[in-house]
């Protein structure tokens, strides 16, 4: 059963708006609360966004309520400059939501349920309490709520904790948007899930107007061959082009890898430049005076088999209409009067 509007619980859309205003209003004192250290604000920042992502999921697999503009709602927090009423409200309102969806969504068909997305949200809004300074670290709310066992987050992870890499994703998902990208997370690519999706609003008619990128926010594993390959294997599927994102370290096997496969290799600070970084191409020797550019990437790289060379479309390019040029990282359209490179062999014959 796919629920309607009369399937909502009654004041489901006053607890609602009372639960999203309530984090507005907590954010924007967050930010301009110059008593918190930076790591605080920094983990209070990711907490907050991790809170309210499953609610907007929430909110667009349920059908939109019937709003009264002129309605008033007594819940509605005045202000979230006193941390421990704030947080105390929102997790009123979650276990409400979570409590009356449960009841009322009980023969609905979701693949995740939307009492589970507001759970979600409560195990994050209640990690807020190690962080913030005044407030207790025991919720008095969820010690009323019996029927109510949120997990425990970890709050100084965030988005690393169980392999999760949402805030990384998140954050290279804003870094595309400046950098002039529509971006979208967690899309499904045939059979495979690809953490970040990107196309130029604008195209430069480059390779790069089309991105898949992969995120890795780990802590002490290195990144491998086998993350590379499978990223690689995912951009020549779409035509575009592979960026991987990490906070951990390639293995030295994997760095050659990602110079000879063009892969753009972005650390958090290069989320700060003001445009997409071009791929690695070469690294420092041990040599001193050497005479002549030092370009490994296509070098390094070798070519097809003696079998396949000079065929038409024989060439190494993530994406259909660009042939790499010279011995860097550039690419050049490939002219209409040349051979389609989307052509088969066969075509025509």
């Amino acid at each position: 059963m796919t629920p309607d509007k009369s399937h909502l619980p009654d004041g489901y859309a006053d607890h609602l708006r009372s639960l999203t205003e309530t984090l507005m209003s907590l954010r924007e004192t967050l930010e301009s609360d110059h008593t918190l250290t930076t790591d605080q604000r920094m983990f209070a920042r990711r907490l907050m966004h991790l809170t309210s992502q499953p609610i907007t999921e929430a909110e667009r697999i349920l059908p939109d309520p019937d709003c009264d503009d002129d309605s008033t709602d007594d819940s509605v927090l005045d202000s979230a400059d006193d941390y421990a009423n704030a947080l105390a409200h929102v997790e009123e309102q979650l276990c409400w939501l979570i409590r009356s969806l449960r009841a009322a969504l009980v023969d609905a068909n979701y693949d995740e349920a939307p009492a589970e997305k507001f759970t979600t949200a409560l195990e994050h809004a209640t990690a807020l309490r190690d962080i913030l300074p005044t407030v207790p670290t025991e919720s008095p709310v969820l010690a009323t709520q019996a029927d109510i066992n949120p997990s425990k987050i970890d709050p100084h992870v965030g988005g690393r904790g169980d392999s999760d890499g949402r805030w990384l994703e998140y954050q290279l998902d804003r870094a595309l948007n400046r950098w002039g990208y529509g971006a979208a997370r967690r899309q499904h690519i045939f059979s495979l899930e690809v953490d970040v999706v990107a196309r130029r609003r604008t195209k430069q008619q480059e390779p790069s107007d089309w991105i898949v990128a992969q995120c890795k926010d780990w802590t002490t594993d290195p990144i491998t061959p086998r993350v590379l390959f499978r990223l690689c294997t995912v951009a020549f599927a779409c035509r575009a082009m592979p960026v991987l994102c990490h906070t951990t370290e390639l293995t030295p096997r994997a760095e050659k890898l990602a110079r000879e496969l063009e892969v753009r290799v972005l650390t958090l600070k290069d989320l700060e430049r003001a445009e997409l970084p071009a791929p690695h191409v070469a690294k420092p020797t041990t040599a001193l005076n050497e005479w002549g550019p030092q370009y490994q990437a296509r070098e390094d790289r070798g070519s097809f088999p003696l079998m396949f060379r000079g065929e038409p479309g024989k060439r190494f390019s993530y994406v259909p209409g660009f042939a790499p040029v010279g011995n860097g990282a550039d690419y050049e359209p490939i002219e209409s009067d040349q051979d389609d490179d989307d052509a088969h062999p066969a075509a025509g014959h």
